[in-house]
């Protein structure tokens, strides 16, 4: 199981995506945050998604959450059927991440 952070403005969206995400692919764990509490979501955290609305936060976020890997969800992840695409965005990170030479979720310990 990988545990991916939602980072979004408010939550609500987040909320809805992060279970769409789960009934996509059940091995994601999916915790909605916001930027105020992205500190204390990051010890579990394999990788952190970024809703666009947050785009211009991107950089920021990425030297918070360094060294897990941190990607901008595509616009379309909260539209109908987005779900698939951010889980694809959350795999491609993750595998991106592993390939790297991180370990990955499975081989923590």
């Amino acid at each position: 199981m990988a545990t991916v952070l939602l980072v979004c403005a408010a939550g609500v969206s987040g909320t809805f995506l992060g279970r769409r995400m789960r009934d996509v692919d059940p091995d994601l764990v999916c915790v909605v945050t916001g930027l105020d509490s992205l500190a204390s979501a990051l010890p579990s955290a394999d990788a952190v998604l970024v809703a666009p609305q947050l785009a211009s936060s991107l950089d920021a976020v990425r030297r918070a959450a360094a060294p897990v890997p941190v990607a901008l969800l595509p616009a379309t992840a909260f539209a109908v059927g987005g779900a698939e695409a951010a889980v694809m965005q959350a795999r491609h990170v993750l595998a991106s991440h592993a390939y790297r030479g991180a370990p990955t979720p499975e081989s923590k310990e």
